[in-house]
């Protein structure tokens, strides 16, 4: 290598390095904004306003909002779906049926419960509640990862319930996704509810809720006669 590749290498690193910043900076500001106002509520300049940076700067990274949305939804999609996956995989083969009932559950929700806190994921499970009950025909652009990671979950409650019919199986996930989906929501629901004696951020009563309900519900749904 010569002097010069060599001088050239850390300046190189350090674009790159600005590079990612900068790109994390746009994720993390979309994301926020997203879930406090939806997708079609925020603006590109919201969004470099809010990370300090130009307007073209989107499009330099993203090559546009949608793209960005794109992006700013797979980071957590991915990680966390994969996180289900291997708990799906690990699923007992034997033992009670309510046994394998509560792993299968488990399988779906623990991988949020333990990422809940966060403010990035926060702003996630925020907007992805949002989204899913929006009818927003932006949705497509993740609609395969929503629906591979449903598959997976649906043939394993057809593997545990083979006599349910499939109306059953698919309302048993769906209303799986709902009360997951709303307990980790952060909409302060219980708080109102309840005037303050009960409360959203209490997380480890909320998910032992939603998990006996889960439970509860599909047991209902795919034993019924």
């Amino acid at each position: 290598m010569t002097d010069s590749a060599s001088a050239g290498q850390p300046l190189r690193i350090s674009r790159d390095a600005n590079r990612e910043r900068l790109r994390n900076r746009l994720l993390d500001s979309a994301e926020e904004l997203f879930a406090e106002r939806g997708y079609f509520g925020v603006s590109v300049r919201d969004i470099t306003d809010h990370a300090n940076t130009r307007l073209a700067s989107v499009s330099d990274q993203f090559g546009g909002k949608e793209s960005l949305f794109r992006a700013v939804l797979l980071r957590r999609i991915q990680p966390l779906n994969d996180d289900r996956r291997a708990r799906l995989a690990a699923l007992p083969a034997r033992g009670s049926r309510a046994r394998r009932l509560r792993a299968l559950v488990d399988a779906f929700t623990e991988p949020m419960r333990q990422r809940a806190g966060d403010p990035g994921w926060d702003n996630y499970f925020r907007f992805i509640a949002q989204l899913s009950n929006s009818g927003n025909p932006i949705r497509r652009f993740i609609a395969d990862e929503f629906n591979a990671i449903a598959t997976d979950f649906i043939a394993a409650l057809r593997a545990l319930f083979p006599a349910a019919d499939e109306a059953a199986i698919h309302d048993a996930y769906l209303h799986l996704v709902a009360a997951t989906l709303h307990t980790y929501s952060n909409n302060m629901r219980l708080d109102s509810l309840t005037q303050g004696r009960m409360h959203t951020h209490d997380i480890d009563e909320r998910h032992d809720a939603l998990t006996r309900f889960a439970e509860g519900g599909i047991i209902a749904l795919a034993t019924a006669r």
